[in-house]
């Protein structure tokens, strides 16, 4: 009998000694978007300079450094690399198959400053575990047969704050000129949580314009119970901004990816590269929560690390027509050009920076009205007053001008 105890204790001694606990720790940015986030600081006056970090056509820099986890050598034809956000693996699950002789494994998409844990194992056994510890800010998300993705969380504001990871992210299209796989679609289905999709692809591209996730289409971005968008083109020309039909489809936009926020969807949109007409949609996203000109024309440039020529002189007429609207600072002006120019709500404006930025509560709803009630198999969409501070009034409330909002979704001033 105390053979037998000894012979247990002894087992569990060699046991614990095979397993190993690594710490890792690994900036999730690859060389040159680290440099060059670090070493460019950018003014109205200054001319581009991504240039500098060798990223002409058709060099490619937006791919992410992943976590490299070291796999122990273990008598089993398959192991199970499973990594999470708690120590306790019950939040954010994800597991790679490896097969026998795997000496390391590469982990992508991973969010910066954050702390992840893993474990292999074989069968019942575990052979190895440790944590990931990441640092950086710009989270690009590698697709195999995709480009130019990325998550727009992680850019500061210009109060301090921060726009949160894992709710809105940006890129190329998934089929037509690029085709991605069933396992690339589950890389963002499953790893990144997206469950809608704006596509700005226009008609031109209409063979192409069915949805890479099988996703119902809206074509009015004021219902979106299919959760997918199709807004044919919605302006990549600094006159576009001067263009009541793209303006529309801007406020369409907004529209649409408030309301999937409002439902815990994450959004994915983009055009074909994910350059233009996707890079003015982050812009004037990124703007309105309050990221700065210098972070502002570096998301921007950003694509040109896939494809080299998006560079701050071309969106800068945008930025001028930004500049004189009315506002002391830069994000006041966005909040104009969503207001005045675009035809949104200062109710939708709040909730939306309080839903992407660190540090805003985001469970209170007053003060924001949904414009839609989901039923089954149907949206609709009913009308609502405002006043002229985006409050919702009653419609037999106070006289004055109100903003009225059809059930078409469009809105126009009524004097009462």
């Amino acid at each position: 009998m105390r053979i037998s105890f000894l012979l247990i204790i002894y087992s569990l001694a060699l046991t614990a000694l095979s397993q190993t606990h690594n710490i890792i720790t690994v900036n999730v940015e690859n060389d040159a978007v680290r440099r060059y986030l670090s070493e460019v600081k950018y003014s109205v006056e200054d001319t581009s300079r991504v240039f500098d970090y060798n990223v002409p056509p058709p060099n490619r820099r937006d791919i992410p450094n992943p976590a490299i986890v070291p796999i122990p050598d273990a008598d089993a034809d398959e192991l199970l690399l499973t990594y999470a956000d708690n120590a306790d693996f019950s939040e954010g699950v994800q597991a790679i198959t490896l097969t026998k002789g795997t000496t390391e494994a590469a982990i992508y998409n991973l969010t910066p400053q954050r702390t992840y844990y893993y474990k292999v194992t074989a069968g019942d056994s575990t052979v190895s575990d440790g944590e990931i510890h990441t640092e950086g800010q710009v989270r690009m998300i590698y697709v195999p047969k995709a480009n130019n993705i990325r998550d727009i969380g992680g850019w500061s504001t210009a109060d301090g704050r921060r726009i949160k990871y894992g709710k809105l992210f940006r890129g190329s299209e998934l089929n037509g000129l690029h085709d991605v796989d069933s396992a690339g679609i589950a890389i963002l289905t499953e790893q990144l949580g997206i469950q809608a999709e704006i596509n700005m692809r226009t008609t031109y591209e209409k063979e192409y314009n069915i949805s890479a996730f099988g996703f119902n289409f809206s074509s009015s971005g004021i219902c979106d119970y299919p959760p997918c968008y199709l807004t044919y083109n919605s302006g990549q020309l600094p006159e576009d901004l001067y263009t009541k039909m793209y303006l529309s489809r801007w406020k369409m936009e907004f529209h649409f990816i408030v309301n999937s926020l409002k439902r815990n969807r994450n959004v994915y949109f983009h055009c074909v590269w994910g350059g233009d007409r996707t890079g003015y949609l982050a812009l004037f996203l990124e703007g309105l929560l309050g990221v700065d000109y210098d972070g502002l024309m570096k998301d921007y440039e950003l694509s040109s690390f896939y494809n080299g020529t998006r560079v701050k002189e071309r969106i800068q007429p945008v930025m001028d027509s930004i500049m004189v609207l009315e506002g002391k600072t830069l994000q006041e002006k966005f909040n104009t050009f969503f207001i005045k120019k675009i035809g949104s709500l200062q109710s939708y404006v709040d909730y939306f920076r309080e839903t992407m930025l660190e540090g805003v509560k985001g469970d209170d709803d007053s003060g924001f009205n949904d414009p839609i009630v989901l039923r089954q198999n149907e949206c609709y969409r009913p009308a609502a007053i405002y006043d002229l501070r985006g409050r919702k009034t009653g419609k037999s409330g106070k006289r004055g001008i109100v903003i009225e909002i059809d059930r078409d979704g469009t809105a126009r001033k009524i004097v009462r």
